[in-house]
């Protein structure tokens, strides 16, 4: 993410990119007086976005924190979601936009966090398979590119649950 800093809107559409990975940094630790804002926005009106923080290690709560704004809504309201060490935790958008931003205080702190953004199609009825839609358990509707990367793309983890499992 420290490379996005600043840009423009990150599109994602169904073809080229149904979903993104990110962490915070490359290095072990982010840097100190650090301040980032990435957006992502969806192709089409239609389309929504899946954000699920997989991992979080932002310690010096709250001088350093995560928001997660649904156009100009934060998502991520209880403070517990915006730093510290909790467990997984997803949402998905109501508009066309997400923004992520990333402050840090003067101090070299963690890690960071690890997150991944999926488009989500409400809008299908059924998530065809057979047009390339995978429907998760918890309804929401992603790209069947994103099954099995290893990433927890639906929030609920079942686009990774059955990878390596064939049925005769």
């Amino acid at each position: 993410m420290d490379k996005m800093c600043g840009n423009n809107h990150f599109i994602l559409d169904g073809d080229k990119k149904p979903g993104i990975s990110l962490q915070l940094t490359n290095n072990n630790q982010y840097e100190k007086g650090f301040n980032c804002t990435v957006k992502f926005r969806t192709a089409q009106r239609s389309q929504r976005l899946i954000i699920t923080i997989e991992k979080m290690n932002i310690i010096d709560c709250p001088s350093d924190s995560l928001r997660i704004y649904d156009s100009t809504t934060l998502l991520n309201k209880d403070p517990k979601q915006q730093c510290g060490t909790p467990a997984s935790f997803t949402f998905t958008s109501s508009t066309t936009e997400i923004s992520m931003i990333f402050i840090s205080n003067s101090v070299v702190e963690s890690s960071g966090f690890q997150a991944t953004i999926a488009l989500h199609f409400p809008m299908i009825a059924s998530c065809p398979q057979n047009l390339g839609f995978f429907q998760c358990k918890n309804k929401n509707c992603i790209s069947t590119q994103l099954q099995c990367d290893g990433r927890n793309h639906c929030g609920d983890g079942t686009d990774e649950s059955l990878c390596g499992i064939f049925f005769d």
